[in-house]
């Protein structure tokens, strides 16, 4: 094992690739008595079409998270679930469009659980029959996301947006989806890329790091896995402009919900880290956007909006800005956000203000297991490696480069969703 520290918060990372090209990240601390155990594959829904040799494999929608119900099928596997009740542990798993991640809480034997967990994901069987059991299971999943209206508007807000790109499809799936998924469909996906090579383990909490690495070496060397060569993603390529410009949702409502998104090449702004030009834009939109912000205020004083935040996103070559609002007249809030949103501003004082909100929260994310088991996660699955010198880049946000940042948003390409009654 080799270690790791995070910069400023002076943090440990206990680490080793193993020969089969596992990647396991051990984060040891005496702040509480409970563990995190979590497996993740670098397999999520943004993968719709791959390379493997020279067979080209159309993915079918919803695979990765159709995957995920397969693979932690506690309800078809009683032993392993009665295992885990009976150690007063909780078992779960998520699906994102970067990865797959299966995880364990609990607050006894750690070793067990660990074990539990390994063999959830290396011990699985896709039959015909469980998956044909399942979609209705996912079906029901499905619906209750369009149920739910700002999911709803989320999902159709980036199919206008874009054009091709895997964002037009949810991580869930359509029903139309579900039903084409097979056996051998999922079975194919996983043997290509739930493979060492392509995983992770995670373990945050109070315990000993030889033990664990002890016990996942043990475990792999049983499974004799050998690494293998990775499929190959293919990328759509995408349109700059919008595919819908304007779409209205019919919903019997008291309040008018309205998103408002604008679409951009993410190159105009010269920053080759996605995540510090988040924080760049993060801190512009606070500024004019947020519930504290002097925007806001006059909005809700003209009675323009009830409620409004915002979002940034990054799709492949693209970046999202969006203004969400909830209010009494979609129209009025429409017609003020387009000549507002070309009116940013940020003044030095608030720019600083706002960048130590961001290295307190980077502080304050060590103080939760979880938190640093999803910090870990998320940069493996997204960035394919994790950034220990964060807390210095966050630092080394600056002021004029805020302001040539703003400067250079592009307004050309717009979609707006909104209810009606």
């Amino acid at each position: 094992m080799i270690v790791k520290t995070f910069k400023k918060v002076d943090e440990k990372i206990y680490t080793e690739k193993l020969d089969n090209g596992l990647e396991v990240y051990l984060y040891k601390t005496d702040k509480t008595k409970n563990f995190y155990i979590t497996i993740s594959v670098k397999y999520g829904a943004r993968i719709t079409k791959y390379k493997k040799g020279n067979k080209v494999v159309d993915v079918i929608p919803g695979s990765a998270h159709f995957l995920e119900h397969k693979v932690m099928a506690l309800s078809e596997n009683k032993e392993i679930s009665k295992r885990i009740n009976d150690l007063g542990s909780l078992a779960n798993a998520w699906t994102s469009y970067y990865g797959t991640n299966y995880n364990i809480f609990g607050s006894i034997n750690l070793i067990e659980n660990l074990k539990l967990l390994l063999d959830i994901f290396y011990n699985t069987n896709i039959t015909e029959k469980s998956v044909e059991e399942e979609k209705g299971i996912i079906g029901e999943e499905i619906d209750m996301y369009k149920d739910q209206i700002d999911s709803l508007m989320y999902t159709k807000l980036f199919d206008n947006l874009f054009n091709k790109t895997y964002c037009k499809h949810t991580v869930v799936g359509e029903r139309e989806d579900i039903a084409k998924i097979t056996a051998k469909s999922l079975n194919n996906v996983y043997n290509d890329y739930y493979v060492p090579n392509n995983t992770f383990i995670v373990v945050t909490g109070n315990f000993d790091t030889e033990e664990v690495m002890t016990t996942i070496k043990e475990y792999m060397k049983k499974l004799n896995q050998k690494p293998k060569e990775l499929p190959k993603r293919i990328k759509e390529k995408e349109a700059e402009t919008v595919s819908i410009p304007y779409e209205e949702i019919k919903k019997d409502m008291e309040n008018t919900r309205v998103k408002y998104a604008i679409k951009m090449k993410k190159n105009i702004f010269g920053i080759k880290d996605d995540n510090i030009l988040k924080d760049y834009l993060g801190i512009i939109l606070s500024n004019n956007f947020s519930a504290t912000s002097e925007l806001f205020e006059r909005y809700k004083d003209n009675e323009i909006v009830i409620g409004m935040n915002y979002g940034v996103n990054v799709i492949d070559d693209y970046l999202i800005i969006n203004i969400n609002a909830l209010t009494n007249d979609g129209n009025k809030f429409i017609e003020n956000i387009e000549k507002d949103i070309k009116k940013l501003k940020l003044n030095e004082e608030e720019f600083e203000r706002k960048k130590k909100k961001y290295l307190k929260s980077y502080i304050l994310d060590f103080d939760n297991i979880e938190d640093v088991e999803y910090l870990i996660s998320l940069s493996l699955m997204m960035d394919g490696k994790i950034d220990y010198n964060e807390y210095d880049k966050l630092v080394n946000l600056n002021y004029k480069e805020a302001n040539r940042i703003m400067k250079l948003i592009n307004y050309d390409n717009v979609s707006i969703i909104r209810t009606i009654k």
